[in-house]
This record gives structure tokens, C-alpha cells and sequence, in this order.
């Protein structure tokens, strides 16, 4: 018979296996302790998944926070160039993220993959240009780190094609194909965001087949997500790195027998869940935690983990219709010591110098007891602390938290707890 952990011990495993729990710096941080808070985030997450919104923070930079508190983006940029002090690379692993050079390896499987495979706008472009893949490398080598558009304009490429979507030029498309197969690297984003591309270094091979090296690289990156996740679903092991669920299924078996992975039911109101526990999962010790979580966080980026493990049913609103948003455009999750209790709308007005809070809305948590939720009073005050943390780590001198219609059951209660500590640049 598999043990039993309890709904919350669960969730307690989960959070501390992501880097949850510890210290969180509120001064000013220097290169050197930006660097390390980098650092031992990526030693738990592996990963930092990228998105370009920027209305309060971009979601790449939101995980070192949450985890290690105040820390300069900017060493972020640099792990990402190329050169003897490089510690990143970005990866088509969870989306775009940037990965550890490790994951980045056991990720060659899937480039290798990707060139074998016959995209059809690639399939076009091998039959009715055949010359343009040794054009953009030719490029590439002449300018130097560049974008898709950029090396599309520069071979007078600016045909695009019709519809709604991507609509890109056939450079574009042979370009995003190039970086996909590991032809391309990229060494970090224009000011538009956008990928700049270079020529990679050549991938070793290696000495044992494709198919030996893809089961071994599975294997192994199922263990990292297992070991990232804490305890987790067999689904959310595949989602972690984005693999295929009969692909992780014999690897996850493999790591029970090899006495790596333990099968464990984990209680649940509506019934137990079967989850794998990692062998050196941290112990459930209670969290005094309160962070902000970005919807693109390790720790909820699988919505039914968000659902099954903190009871919480989230969908972004950047990709709703503004009539059929339900709590704002852009929120992040409120965590507080083992729950997620509430969510919050932010946006910075860097010209005003601003921290806007568009909506504070209460999680609905359907399944948690009431005994275990925190009292409205102990909630608001921990969230307008870790406001003013956001705020002083994005530059910002003061909160405005709205209120009226739409704006949540929280925004009036947390407007009065921010309004006495407006000023604090």
C-alpha cells in the first residue's frame, strides 16, 4: 500500500522543493547577491519561462523574486550572452525559457528531432527557395547577432503572408526553423523583445544512438522535474519540460524501481490523487511565506497541478476579452504560507513613478476548509507588505489601489492598509 500525505503536507512539499520559505531580501540588492539569488532559484527551478508582457514585470524576471526577494534583472541579460561567463541559454523546454546549459543538453533530442521533422511552411521554402538556409547563416556571420526581421529585411525578404496570426516572411519562418533544430542560437532580445540570433556552435553527437540518448535524456529530465515539483502528478512531471506523457511514463517507472521516485496518495477533499514523491523531497515544514507568484511560475504553470495542489482555477487575462475578465488583465498570485489565497492586478506607471493595483480579488478556494483559510485582516496586511517589496524592487514611490466596480472584494480593504504607507521611494 503507497503512504498518504496529507493535502497540505502536499502543497508544503511542493513549495519548499521550488526554493519557497527561505529569506527574502527588502534592501537594495547589488550585482554580486543578484547573481547568487539567480543562481540558487535556477538550482531549484531549472528554468525561467519567458514572456514579453511587461505591465508590471516581465514573468522571466518574477520567479528570482518571489523565491529570493529584491535582485537586478540586469544579471539576467548578462548570463545569457555569449562568453566564458555564460549560464543560460534560452530553450524551447516549457514554452521559451531560459534553461541551465544541462537542461539545454539533455534538450538536444528534441532539436534533433525538429530538424527530421516537415513543417509545411518549411517544406515550402526547401522546395521554392532551397538557397534562403545558407543565405541566413551567411548572414548571420556577416552582421553578427541579429533578428528574424532584421536578416529577412537584409535579404529584401518583406513578403508576409495573409490572415490573422503569424504572419511572417519565409526568412522569418526558415529562421524560427533554424533556432527550433539548434542551427541558431540566441544570445538574448532586442529592445522590441524580439530574438537575436547568431550561428551556434556545433553540437557534439552523441556516441551512443539517437534512441539511447533520447530515452536517457527523458529519463534524466523527468528526475530534475521530479525533483523541482517535490511531489507531483505523473502529468505535471510531463508538462515541466513539456515531453510527452508516453514518453514519461516508462522513464517514471524506471525511476521507481531505481528507488528515485516513490508512489504516494495524496488526500483531497473530492478524492486521493495518485502522485510520485521524490526520494530527497524537503521535509513539510510550515511556510511563513507571503510572495508574489507569476502566472508563469514553476510553481503553478501547470494549471491542473494550480487546481489540484492549491485549489485554485486561474485563466490569464491578457488572453480573454476584456468583457469576460474576471480578475484583470495581467494578475499574479498572492501566495501565503501554503495557500493562494488571493490574486492582484498590477500594472507600474513608471512615468508617475506608480504602483497601480487595477483589482484585488479573494481566491474562491472551494474545496479548502474554512478553519484554514486566513482571516481577511491577517491577509491584507501581509499582501500590502509585499506590495511595498514590489514596488521598491521595480523603482516605484507609491500604491494606488483602485476601488468601484470590477476591482475586487479585497481592493477597498487593501486601499485602506496601503494608504498610510504611500511614500516610500
Amino acid at each position: 500500500m503507497s503512504p498518504t500525505l496529507t493535502w497540505t503536507r502536499a502543497r508544503r512539499i511542493a513549495l519548499r522543493a521550488q526554493g519557497m520559505g527561505l529569506a527574502r531580501r527588502s534592501d537594495p540588492p547589488t550585482t554580486a547577491t543578484s547573481r547568487r539569488a539567480l543562481a540558487r532559484t535556477l538550482e531549484r527551478t531549472h528554468l525561467l519561462q519567458i514572456d514579453s508582457v511587461s505591465v508590471f514585470a516581465r514573468a522571466h524576471h518574477l520567479p528570482v523574486f518571489t523565491r529570493r526577494g529584491l535582485w537586478d534583472p540586469a544579471v539576467l541579460e548578462d548570463a545569457v550572452r555569449p562568453g566564458p561567463q555564460r549560464t543560460l541559454r534560452e530553450s524551447l523546454a516549457h514554452e521559451a525559457t531560459y534553461t541551465t546549459p544541462e537542461i539545454h543538453r539533455l534538450l538536444a533530442f528534441r532539436r534533433r528531432t525538429t530538424s527530421e521533422k516537415d513543417w509545411g511552411a518549411v517544406r515550402d521554402i526547401a522546395v521554392t527557395s532551397p538557397h534562403l538556409f545558407p543565405q541566413i547563416r551567411e548572414v548571420l556571420q556577416d552582421i553578427g547577432p541579429a533578428s528574424a526581421a532584421t536578416v529577412s529585411k537584409h535579404l529584401g525578404d518583406t513578403e508576409r503572408g495573409e490572415g490573422w496570426g503569424w504572419r511572417r516572411t519565409a526568412t522569418q519562418w526558415a529562421v524560427e526553423y533554424l533556432f527550433r533544430t539548434g542551427d541558431l542560437d540566441c544570445v538574448g532580445r532586442s529592445s522590441q523583445f524580439e530574438r537575436l540570433y547568431s550561428l551556434a556552435a556545433e553540437e557534439h553527437a552523441s556516441p551512443v544512438s539517437a534512441a539511447q540518448d533520447e530515452t536517457a535524456s527523458i529519463e534524466q529530465l523527468v528526475l530534475r522535474a521530479a525533483r523541482s515539483l517535490g511531489v507531483a502528478e505523473i502529468s505535471s512531471l510531463a508538462d515541466y519540460f513539456r515531453l510527452r506523457l508516453r514518453e514519461v511514463a516508462p522513464a517514471a517507472e524506471r525511476l521507481i524501481l531505481q528507488g528515485e521516485l516513490q508512489e504516494v496518495e495524496v488526500s483531497h477533499p473530492t478524492g486521493t490523487r495518485k502522485m510520485l514523491l521524490h526520494r530527497d523531497a524537503p521535509a513539510p515544514a510550515p511556510l511563513r511565506v507571503a510572495a508574489l507568484v507569476s502566472p508563469f511560475d514553476p510553481i503553478v504553470f501547470h494549471r491542473p497541478r494550480l487546481a489540484h495542489l492549491f485549489d485554485v482555477d486561474y485563466r490569464i487575462g491578457i488572453y480573454t476579452p476584456a468583457a469576460q475578465r474576471t480578475a484583470g488583465y495581467y494578475s499574479l498570485l498572492f501566495l501565503l504560507g501554503d495557500l493562494i489565497p488571493a490574486r492582484v492586478d498590477l500594472r507600474a506607471d513608471r512615468a508617475r513613478k506608480v504602483l497601480e493595483v487595477r483589482g484585488a480579488y479573494r481566491e474562491p478556494l472551494p474545496h479548502l476548509p474554512a478553519r484554514q483559510r486566513p482571516e481577511d485582516q491577517a491577509l491584507i496586511e501581509a499582501l500590502a507588505m509585499e506590495l511595498r517589496r514590489a514596488s521598491r524592487w521595480q523603482g516605484l514611490n507609491t500604491i494606488e489601489v483602485l476601488t468601484g466596480p470590477g476591482t475586487g472584494e479585497l481592493s477597498i480593504p487593501l486601499a485602506a492598509a496601503t494608504r498610510g504607507h504611500a511614500d516610500f521611494g
